[in-house]
């Protein structure tokens, strides 16, 4: 037996397309024990928290999607990106529909918390099958970086992918983030706004369409101002501007 490791399509064998499943514990002040900071809840200190993460992370994915492009680089999954099950090169953020209103309305002025990501009852329509218990957001396939309950699943690494690679570089870009939301806060501004002016710059990263949809390069490029880098040559194009020197050298 043989395991192939090649981003698919492969000689006609579909090949392999790995999810690379990316969260980030907080640890507890109070002392002991940790949080997960990338999953709602139902109480008014997980709302918060996750809404800020989400907003930092938008921000993040904004200012430095070439940065999340270099995560899953490859001439194997150049070819694979866009097409084969696999999500396009743009790199773009999946909170869900629902949190995607929820932060336009953080944006707007509205709280942190009102977001609770409660599972939900799916019905088949036929007496002969349960009901069975569902995450509150679609899992979008056509997604780079889709929520999933109490994670974000990063689809756009390769097959062939070490994983320490993608996630040092998605860990660097949402700590940027922290870092200016942090300034932020620390300067005197609420929690509430500094996580809106997140938002300010992380809003066009988010994109709940459809990511195989016809209109969606030219939409994300030219109304978002995010990049179309659809080759390793010219996403490490992009990786060696001093922007992204200076974010690693923090």
């Amino acid at each position: 037996r043989r395991v192939l490791f090649h981003e698919k399509p492969f000689a006609g064998i579909n090949g392999n397309g790995k999810h690379n499943n990316w969260s980030v514990q907080g640890i507890l002040a109070s002392g002991g024990g940790s949080l997960n900071l990338m999953k709602t809840g139902a109480n008014k200190e997980d709302q918060v928290r996750y809404t800020v993460a989400t907003a930092c992370l938008a921000r993040g994915m904004k200012l430095y999607g070439d940065v999340v492009r270099c995560a899953c680089i490859g001439a194997g999954n150049d070819h694979r990106l866009g097409a084969q099950e696999a999500p396009p090169a743009i790199m773009s953020l999946y909170p869900g529909v629902g949190m995607e209103a929820h932060l336009k309305a953080v944006a707007a002025g509205g709280p942190l918390e009102g977001y609770a990501g409660e599972d939900k009852n799916l019905a088949y329509g036929a007496a002969a099958c349960q009901t069975v218990r569902v995450n509150a957001e679609d899992r979008n396939r056509t997604a780079p970086f889709p929520h999933c309950g109490n994670r974000f699943e990063f689809r756009a690494v390769g097959g062939m992918q070490n994983t320490a690679h993608p996630n040092t570089l998605i860990n660097t870009v949402l700590a940027d983030s922290f870092s200016a939301w942090s300034d932020l806060v620390e300067g005197g501004m609420s929690i509430r706004d500094a996580t809106a002016a997140m938002l300010k710059d992380g809003m066009p990263a988010i994109f709940t369409g459809n990511g195989y949809g016809k209109d969606w390069p030219q939409v994300a490029v030219q109304e978002r101002g995010l990049l179309n880098l659809h080759n390793t040559v010219t996403a490490l194009d992009e990786f060696a501007k001093e922007k992204n020197k200076a974010l690693f050298s923090k």
